[in-house]
């Protein structure tokens, strides 16, 4: 799984909550190098730090999901509420995560969007 994020809490703090599970983060520097990561990953999850874009972290997690539709990007926030939650969504990401992680919060997340992008896309009728 895939990180975007510029605070260094956020990788040591993901990487104690997921000691001993099956998950492994891989961090990446910037929206370009997320999107390329994205684009070649086994398993097309994301978690991006809402504050890595600024102001434009609905037009960058747009961005991502077009570099693989099947992309699961999950936000990395101070903040969660039902506001961010559906902001989040209509602009085709997965869910929210906010600080402080928690562990049981963190892995039903990671679980439910591997889940996702294992799941075949259903196909449009002709």
């Amino acid at each position: 799984m895939l990180i975007a994020t510029s605070r260094a809490d956020d990788m040591s703090e993901l990487k104690n909550l997921l000691r001993e599970t099956e998950w492994e983060l891989i961090g990446v520097s910037d929206l370009e190098h997320a999107a390329a990561a994205l684009a070649a990953a086994k398993l097309p999850i994301l978690l991006f730090d809402r504050d890595s874009a600024g102001a434009g972290w609905p037009a960058a997690i747009k961005q991502l999901i077009e570099t693989r539709r099947s992309a699961c990007v999950v936000l990395l926030s101070n903040v969660c509420d039902q506001y961010l939650w559906d902001e989040v969504v209509q602009h085709g990401g997965f869910d929210v995560l906010a600080r402080p992680f928690r562990k049981e919060r963190v892995l039903s997340t990671l679980t439910f969007a591997a889940m996702h992008c294992r799941t075949p896309w259903p196909k449009t009728a002709n």
